[in-house]
C-alpha cells in the first residue's frame, strides 16, 4: 500500500470537484438551513423596509441600510452562478491544475500543491471521508475536500487498503480516541436535530450540576448559529407573552442581542488566547450556549410567574435575575474547568474575563426587548419619544401649559383651611419617580380634598404635551400662582419632590435631550420666601435629601425627608414601581392615617423593617416639626371615607373634560389605560364605531365624549357632545365595555376622548 501518493489534477478534474462539493452542499442540512436562513433574512428585511414606508420619520437612510445586503445577496448568487460557468471561471480553476503529492502519517496529511506549498492537517482536523467511484475525498469542511482519484492507488484492494488506513490513522489519535470518521455522505435532517437535542441534553446535565463530558457536545458553526437563534427565539416567545395583550416588535431588541453575542465571543476569544488552547473556542461558545437555553427556559419561566402571580413584589424579580446571573456564572466555571485544565484562582479569573463581558459591559447596554406592550412605556419607546422632542416647541409650550394648570385651579375657601398640592418629579429617566408624585397626588385628593387644588410638574416624554415640565421656572411660576389663590395665613401648601439626590444636595432635573438645572434647597427656599406662602409642608424623597432639613425648616414648616444628609435612600430604578419612602408613606401610612407627623413615624417603621429584611444600610428618614405648623394642620379637612361615585354625574361636561386631562398626568391611570382601555377600545370599539357609521342617518361630525371607569372595570357615566346619533351610539358601546379592576391607588378613573369622523 501507497503512504506516499503523485497525482495529477487537470481542469477537468476541478471542476468535477467543484461539482461534487456544490451537490453535498445542496443535499446536507447545513445547506438547506443555510438557503433558508437566507430566504428568511431577505424576508424580514423586505417586511422591516415595508414597514419603515409607514412611518412619517423614515428617510433613505433607513431604506439603504436594508435593501443595500439584500441586493448585494442577490447579485453576488447570480454573479457566482454565471461567473462558474465563464470563461473566467475556468481559467481560474486552472491556477490549480498539476501535479500533488499525498502523504499520510500517523500525526496527519501532509499536502503538497503544484506551486510547491506545502501543508499539513492533524487527523483531528480531517472533518470527514467518502468513497465513490472515481475519488475519494477527504473533507477539511463540508465544503473544502482534498480530492484523491482512485486509479492512483491501483487496483480496488488497494482502494480499500488505502481507506482502512486512513480510518484507522483518523481513530488512533488521542484527540478522536473512541469515535469513527465521519462519512460525509448526505445527511438526513433528524440526524442534525438529534445532535442539536443532544447537545441541549448534556448542557442540562451541565446547568444541574451532573456528570457530562464536554466531548460529548456536537461542535460546529451551523450548530453554534443554531443555538444562537434559538436562543433568540426563547427570548422573543417570552417578551411575546409578557407583552400580552398588544404585543408590539421592537426591532432594538436585536441589536441587543446582537451586541451581546459579540461581548461573550470577545470573553471567549481572550480565554483561548490566555490559556493558548484556541482549538477548544468553538467548543466552549457551543457549551455555554447550549446551556444558557436551559437557564434562560427556568429563569424566564420563572419571572412571567413572577410578574404574574407577585406583582408587588419587585425585590422578587431582582433576586430571579441575581440568582440567574450566579447559575449561569458556576455552569461557565464548570466548562472551563473541564476544557481548560488550571488552578481554581487561574479559573476564577477566567471566569471573571467571561463576567466582565457578558454581566459588566452588557449591563452598560440600554434594556430592550423584542417585544413591548403597544404604546407601552420601556427603555426604547420612552428613548425614541424623547429623540422627537421639538425643544423649541416643548420650551414655547411651557407658558400655555402653566396658565392653564393655574386657571383650573380652585380658590381658597373662607373660614377653612386648605391644602394645596404640588408635586414634582425631577428625574426622566427612571419612571419611579413620576409614579410616586401620582401616588401621592391620589391619595392627597382623595384623602385630603385637594382636588381641584393639586397639580404635578413632571419630566416624563409621555406627558411633555399635557403637562409641565419640572424645573426651577415652572415651579416659581406655579408657586405664584397659588400664593394669588390661597390665603397665606390660614392655607397650607404640600410640596412633594422626588428624584434622585446627590451629596452635595441637589436635587436632580434632568430630561434629556433638554439642558434642565439641578435645584438647590437654598433656591427653594428663596422661592418660597419671595412668594410668601408660609404654611408649608415640604417631602423630600432623595438620596442624602436630609441636606434639605437645615435649609428648609422654620416654625410654619414640616419638612419631611427621605433620607438623612448622609446616607441614600431605596427605590429607585427599574425593579420598583414606587420609591420605599413613597410607598411607606402615602400609599401605606398616609392613606389610613390623618396626620401627616405621625404618618412619618409610622412609615420610617415600614422603612427600617424593610431595610433590615434586605440588609441595606440605614437610610435615615428625617423630620422636623415648626413650632406652628402642627396647631395649622389640625385645621385640614380629612375625608377618610371612599368618594362618592355618584359625585361625577354633577359635573357639567367642561369639569369632567378637566378631570380626565388631570388623569392624563397620572402614572397609574395611563399605565391602565394603555394596557387595558386601548387595546379593549382597539379590538372592539372600531368595529363599534363602523357600524355606527354605516347607519343611513349617521351624522359624521365629531364629538367629545367623557366617562368613568369604576373600580369593577364598569363604565359609568357616559357623556358627550355635541349630541348626535353616532356619538349615541358609540356611546352606548363604550357603555358596554368590560374591563379589569383598577389599581387600588384610583377610586375611579374619568376618562375622555376626541373622536374625530372622517366623510
Amino acid at each position: 500500500m501507497k503512504m506516499e501518493i503523485n497525482y495529477q489534477l487537470q481542469g477537468l478534474d476541478l471542476e468535477n470537484l467543484r461539482r461534487h462539493l456544490s451537490l453535498r452542499q445542496r443535499q446536507q442540512t447545513g445547506g438547506t438551513i443555510r438557503r433558508l436562513g437566507g430566504w428568511v433574512f431577505i424576508g424580514f428585511a423586505v417586511w422591516f423596509v415595508m414597514r419603515l414606508d409607514r412611518q412619517e420619520n423614515a428617510n433613505a437612510y433607513h431604506y439603504l441600510i436594508w435593501l443595500l445586503p439584500v441586493a448585494l445577496f442577490f447579485v453576488s448568487r447570480i454573479w457566482l452562478s454565471i461567473w462558474q460557468r465563464s470563461k473566467y471561471g475556468q481559467r481560474w480553476l486552472q491556477q490549480y491544475a498539476g501535479n500533488y503529492q499525498l502523504n499520510l502519517t500517523p500525526a496527519g496529511v501532509s499536502y503538497q500543491t503544484p506551486d510547491g506549498r506545502i501543508s499539513f492537517y492533524a487527523w483531528p482536523e480531517i472533518a470527514g471521508f467518502e468513497v465513490s467511484a472515481a475519488d475519494l475525498y477527504l473533507y477539511l469542511r463540508r465544503d473544502v475536500a482534498i480530492p484523491i482519484p482512485c486509479p492512483v492507488l491501483g487496483n480496488t484492494t488497494d482502494v480499500d487498503e488505502f481507506t482502512e488506513k486512513i480510518r484507522d490513522y483518523w481513530s488512533s489519535h488521542p484527540d478522536n480516541a473512541g469515535k469513527t470518521l465521519p462519512a460525509m455522505a448526505p445527511t438526513p435532517q433528524v440526524i442534525q436535530l438529534s445532535a442539536l437535542a443532544g447537545n441541549l441534553l448534556q448542557a442540562t446535565r451541565l446547568a444541574f450540576f451532573m456528570n457530562y463530558e464536554p466531548r460529548s457536545f456536537r461542535v460546529s458553526l451551523g450548530i453554534f448559529l443554531q443555538l444562537l437563534l434559538l436562543n433568540l427565539l426563547c427570548i422573543g416567545i417570552v417578551d411575546y407573552v409578557d407583552a400580552m395583550p398588544a404585543p408590539e416588535f421592537n426591532i432594538y431588541g436585536l441589536n441587543k442581542f446582537g451586541i451581546t453575542t459579540l461581548l461573550m465571543l470577545g470573553g471567549t476569544a481572550i480565554i483561548g488566547n490566555l490559556t493558548l488552547r484556541r482549538e477548544h473556542t468553538l467548543r466552549l461558545l457551543v457549551i455555554i450556549s447550549a446551556s444558557q437555553i436551559v437557564i434562560h427556559t427556568v429563569y424566564f419561566s420563572s419571572w412571567l410567574a413572577a410578574e404574574h402571580w407577585w406583582p408587588d413584589v419587585p425585590q422578587l424579580l431582582l433576586g430571579l435575575y441575581v440568582a440567574a446571573a450566579v447559575w449561569t456564572l458556576a455552569a461557565v466555571f464548570g466548562v472551563l474547568r473541564r476544557l481548560y485544565p488550571q488552578p481554581a484562582p487561574s479559573l476564577l479569573f477566567l471566569l471573571s474575563i467571561y463576567a466582565f463581558f457578558t454581566l459588566s459591559l452588557n449591563g452598560l447596554l440600554p434594556s430592550y426587548r423584542l417585544y413591548y406592550p403597544a404604546e407601552a412605556e420601556d427603555d426604547s419607546a420612552e428613548y425614541e419619544a424623547a429623540n422627537r422632542l421639538d425643544v423649541e416647541d416643548v420650551f414655547y409650550r411651557q407658558p400655555e401649559l402653566l396658565n392653564e394648570e393655574l386657571a383650573a385651579l380652585h380658590y381658597q375657601r373662607p373660614g377653612k383651611t386648605d391644602l394645596y398640592f404640588v408635586g414634582f418629579a425631577g428625574q426622566a429617566d427612571e419612571r419611579v419617580f413620576f409614579n410616586d408624585v401620582s401616588l401621592a397626588r391620589n391619595v392627597l385628593d382623595r384623602r385630603f380634598n385637594t382636588a381641584g387644588r393639586s397639580l404635578v410638574l413632571v419630566n416624563n416624554a409621555d406627558t411633555v404635551y399635557n403637562a409641565p415640565l419640572a424645573n426651577r421656572h415652572n415651579l416659581e411660576a406655579v408657586l405664584q400662582g397659588i400664593a394669588q389663590r390661597m390665603d397665606k395665613e390660614e392655607d397650607v401648601l404640600f410640596l412633594y419632590l422626588s428624584s434622585h439626590g446627590a451629596q452635595d444636595h441637589k436635587l436632580s432635573v434632568s430630561f434629556w435631550p433638554l439642558r434642565l438645572n439641578d435645584l438647590k434647597a437654598e433656591d427653594l427656599k428663596t422661592m418660597l420666601d419671595n412668594v410668601g406662602i408660609s404654611n408649608r409642608v415640604i417631602v423630600v424623597s432623595a438620596c442624602y435629601s436630609g441636606g434639605f432639613l437645615d435649609v428648609l425648616k422654620d416654625d410654619n414648616t414640616l419638612v419631611l425627608t427621605a433620607s438623612s444628609r448622609d446616607h441614600v435612600s431605596y427605590g429607585c430604578g427599574d425593579f420598583t414601581r414606587f420609591t420605599y419612602f413613597g410607598e411607606s408613606y402615602f400609599a401605606k401610612a398616609l392613606a389610613k392615617d390623618d396626620s401627616f407627623i405621625t404618618a412619618f413615624e409610622a412609615a420610617r417603621r415600614l422603612i427600617e423593617e424593610r431595610e433590615q429584611n434586605e440588609a441595606l444600610d440605614p437610610s435615615g428618614p428625617q423630620i422636623d416639626v415648626g413650632r406652628n405648623i402642627a396647631g395649622i394642620l389640625e385645621n385640614l379637612e380629612v375625608d377618610a371615607a371612599e368618594p362618592d361615585q355618584s359625585l361625577a354625574a354633577e359635573l357639567n361636561f367642561d369639569q369632567r373634560v378637566r378631570q380626565g386631562r388631570r388623569f392624563e398626568q397620572d402614572a397609574t391611570a395611563r399605565d391602565y389605560e394603555k394596557k387595558h382601555v386601548l387595546p379593549a377600545m382597539s379590538a372592539v370599539m372600531s368595529k363599534s364605531l363602523t357600524d355606527c357609521l354605516s347607519q343611513h342617518d349617521a351624522n359624521h361630525e365629531n364629538f367629545t365624549l367623557v366617562a368613568d371607569i369604576l373600580p369593577d372595570g364598569g363604565i359609568g357615566n357616559v357623556d358627550y357632545q355635541p349630541v348626535t346619533n353616532t356619538a349615541e351610539c358609540f356611546g352606548k358601546a363604550l357603555g358596554g365595555l368590560s374591563l379589569p379592576p383598577l389599581p387600588d391607588e384610583l377610586s375611579r378613573l374619568p376618562v375622555f376622548y376626541e373622536m374625530v369622523l372622517a366623510e
